[in-house]
């Protein structure tokens, strides 16, 4: 287990990405039932996570839509 100031630190970003996250989604038309799974998480040893669950496909369409192109062919970053 980390030490409780470093997990609600790391809760703290991951719930600040989450509610960016959940206002991205809900901007383009994701329905509040969609956009209300998004959540926080951090795991006993304190790595941060935003859990986004399944989208239906218009969802994960539109959010894909709402993004930069040039997000799109940037390569990923490694972990």
């Amino acid at each position: 287990m980390i030490p409780r100031d470093e997990y609600k630190s790391a809760l703290a970003e991951a719930e600040h990405t989450a509610a960016l996250l959940r206002a991205a989604l809900q901007r383009v038309g994701v329905p509040e039932q969609e956009v209300s799974r998004v959540r926080a998480l951090v795991t006993g040893r304190g790595r941060a996570y935003v859990e986004i669950g399944a989208l239906p496909l218009g969802s994960a369409v539109a959010l894909l839509d709402a993004l930069p192109v040039e997000t799109m062919h940037r390569p990923a970053e490694p972990r």
